[in-house]
């Protein structure tokens, strides 16, 4: 554990250096911003009871649907291309650290990324409401925030998404190539749009296990089947990598 933790100290003051922790406020924010525009221009749903259902759900396909994939995708390439574009994976692998910590701690950032994105998230869809409610008192967002129903539905997002962050991780690290990553994650989303129309596969494909389960959540589904898929695909992937990591010649 004492590696792991030395790792983790040096993963982290490497993020301070890049993009990666900048854009895990700015990628939430662009989706309250776009949801204040849409509601601000559209005016009120009909009806007078669940403004803020209208809002979070509107929210959750934007973001657990179409950005995050993207989100992840890029965030993956920004940790992974720290080293390849200074070719410092041998040098890296070089020091007094068991290779499995490094990767490890790897993987922890990023799921440390994803997770304070999802919390900022959480936060810009509670302001939007405020912020539309100055707007136009008609839209009712003074009503209480549904606090436990989002932690809920954020939660289980997170968790379903470990499958594709272990997996961009992974790909990321292992071709060096970053655009060849966001090729990847490009068809991953798009094939997701199509994909999440189907009750038959939608629960079952890697890049709409985070949406499925938020939106399952929010509705008093049952999101299990998303749920155990991401969050043990993901344990596989990262072991996976972890185990390719330790054994693989950097050249």
């Amino acid at each position: 554990m004492k590696s792991l933790w030395r790792a983790l100290s040096a993963e982290t003051l490497k993020l301070k250096r890049t993009l990666a922790l900048g854009l895990a406020f700015l990628a939430p924010l662009s989706i309250g911003f776009l949801l204040v525009v849409m509601y601000a221009e559209q005016g009120p749903p009909d009806g007078q009871t669940g403004h803020w259902m209208s809002l979070i759900q509107n929210g959750y396909v934007l973001w657990s649907l179409l950005m995050l994939p993207f989100f992840i995708t890029l965030q993956m390439g920004l940790l992974a291309n720290i080293e390849h574009g200074n070719k410092a994976w041998k040098l890296l692998y070089a020091q007094p650290l068991p290779r499995w910590a490094v990767y490890a701690a790897k993987q922890t950032i990023s799921l440390g990324l994803i997770a304070l994105s999802m919390a900022v998230f959480v936060a810009v869809m509670f302001l939007a409401g405020r912020l539309l409610q100055r707007i136009n008192p008609a839209f009712r967002f003074d009503q209480p925030f549904p606090w436990d129903t989002v932690a809920l539905a954020t939660t289980v997002s997170f968790l379903a998404s470990w499958l594709i962050v272990a997996f961009h991780l992974w790909f990321s690290i292992r071709v060096p190539s970053f655009v060849a990553a966001m090729a990847v994650g490009v068809v991953g989303t798009v094939a997701a749009v199509l994909v999440i129309q189907s009750e038959k596969y939608g629960p079952y494909y890697p890049w709409t296990l985070a949406g499925v389960s938020a939106l399952n959540a929010l509705h008093g589904d049952s999101f299990a089947i998303s749920l155990a898929i991401g969050v043990t695909g993901g344990l596989a992937i990262a072991l996976l990598g972890c185990w390719d990591a330790s054994r693989r010649e950097v050249l």
